[in-house]
């Protein structure tokens, strides 16, 4: 087994850190993660990949989002799904933008290790981390796929990751209120973080917060 490589900085100089070594991954291979000093304790890395995450290579992030979308709907039903499919057709009120919640394992942690993971591409972490499938959290395999989709639609890119949290830099951030609330009914899903980072009470004041937003946090119980 080999361990989590890398090294302490403080947390006011980790994301200089990660932009500096996020420049060099094509030619080192080696992708900067930033995490909680008692993170890489709470991992089993760089395992042999079980045939469910190799699965991962062929699941389709976007389908798995808006299956587990449905899923909810069709759970809790009533009033909820009504509520919900009419925010998705527009008809939530577009409310005044809030202040939008930066990377907070820079933020926060005084201490912070930048983490050097050998993948080709930063939707392969929580492959090559094995991390995942705890409480709310997606298995490495739904989180890998997940991830590769984002990657993909919205340039987003793995910043920090702990146990219960996620972090990235965002490229493409929807810019239309469609995008925006497609974005929202995905991330619903993805994560419990909706009021805790943004403070939605619904699924139009998360749209308005992701909207534009080139940060995103994630969080899970």
């Amino acid at each position: 087994m080999t361990a989590v490589r890398g090294f302490l900085v403080p947390g006011e100089d980790s994301l200089e850190w990660w932009w500096r070594l996020r420049a060099q991954h094509r030619g080192t291979g080696l992708w900067p993660v930033l995490m909680t000093p008692e993170t890489p304790e709470e991992l089993t890395p760089f395992r042999i990949r079980t045939p469910e995450e190799e699965a991962a290579l062929r699941y389709d992030g976007a389908a798995l989002l808006a299956g587990w979308f449905e899923g909810r709907l069709a759970r809790y039903g009533g009033d909820y799904a009504d509520t919900l499919r009419a925010e998705l057709r527009g008809e939530g009120e577009w409310r005044p933008r809030p202040e939008l919640p930066g990377f907070g394992v820079a933020e926060y942690a005084e201490e912070v290790f930048v983490a050097l993971v050998p993948v080709a591409a930063p939707w392969q972490v929580p492959l090559a981390l094995h991390c995942g499938g705890w409480n709310e959290y997606p298995t490495p395999a739904e989180h890998a796929a997940i991830l590769k989709h984002f990657h993909a639609r919205y340039g987003a890119e793995l910043v920090a990751m702990t146990g219960t949290t996620a972090e990235f830099t965002v490229k493409w951030p929807p810019r239309d209120r469609a995008g925006a609330l497609r974005l929202a009914a995905e991330y619903r899903v993805y994560n419990d973080g909706e009021y805790d980072y943004y403070g939605a009470d619904t699924l139009t004041d998360l749209a308005v917060s992701l909207s534009h937003a080139t940060v995103w946090r994630a969080w899970w119980d």
